[in-house]
């Protein structure tokens, strides 16, 4: 038996059908579920590491495991895959963003990472922990993502920053500038989950930079959809809100 064909048994263990079907309903269905709770798949991570010797193994061999659980089909299996890279390889420094990253890109521009369930778990598990452990200039080459063909992968270029946004400019300088700058195509864009992965980051930086978000979206009115504008704004005055909204009616031209 293979390493993740034993992991992925015992987590058909824990696997309760309730649990499926309320996820696969909640997801509507554009991603399988097995039923494990979030508690059950760290247990059972964690345990396999143990058992299966993992962490004796080579740190190359231990990504390409990590990196194989979240190719596979179901969630579970891929939040397994998500909690390695943050419980285990990140505190022990075994990430070089220099090298994993591009990894980590192909994980989304080869389809494995295609809901925003597996997105924001990556985002905010991997991906803005590997920010903030290296700096600045892993922080750009995530941000430089908002360019990419998919629109997880463009969501991921702003959502990754969604737990440092409110400290603002104490992250490093030019953080809010590069997050701006991150939700700008996701703004631009119809999509609903790239107009909520902005609004969300949005609501979050406006606790630092409230004037600079402010001006953001005052230079986009017309874009926000209703919703991705209720999330950017949440954390504004109410008398700001109101002024935005009314301002968001008006198309742009």
């Amino acid at each position: 038996m293979t390493p993740i064909v034993s992991l992925q048994r015992q987590l058909d263990q824990r696997a309760d059908p309730k649990t499926k079907a309320w996820w696969e309903r909640y997801l509507k269905h554009v991603i399988p579920f097995r039923g494990v709770k979030m508690a059950d798949i760290r247990a059972v991570l964690h345990q396999w590491v143990r058992e299966e010797g993992i962490a004796h193994l080579p740190v190359s061999q231990q990504k390409e495991l990590a990196l194989d659980l979240i190719r596979l089909d179901y969630t579970e299996d891929k939040l397994a895959g998500i909690l390695f890279w943050q419980e285990i390889l990140l505190p022990a420094g075994a990430v070089s963003w220099p090298d994993d990253l591009p990894h980590f890109a192909d994980l989304f521009q080869q389809g494995f990472i295609y809901d925003w369930n597996t997105c924001d778990w990556f985002c905010v598990r991997v991906l803005g922990p590997l920010a903030e452990q290296h700096g600045a200039a892993c922080a750009r080459a995530i941000a430089a993502w908002r360019t990419a063909e998919t629109l997880w992968q463009r969501r991921a270029a702003a959502v990754a920053f969604v737990n440092l946004a409110a400290r603002g400019e104490d992250n490093f300088s030019g953080f809010s500038e590069m997050l701006l700058g991150a939700c700008a195509p996701l703004v631009a864009s119809g999509e609903r989950f790239a107009q909520t992965g902005a609004g969300w980051v949005l609501r979050e930086l406006s606790q630092a930079e409230p004037a600079r978000v402010v001006r953001f979206v005052e230079e986009r009115a017309g874009r926000f959809s209703s919703e991705g504008l209720s999330y950017a704004t949440a954390k504004l005055p109410p008398e700001t809100i109101a002024r935005l909204k009314a301002l968001n009616k008006t198309p742009k031209q």
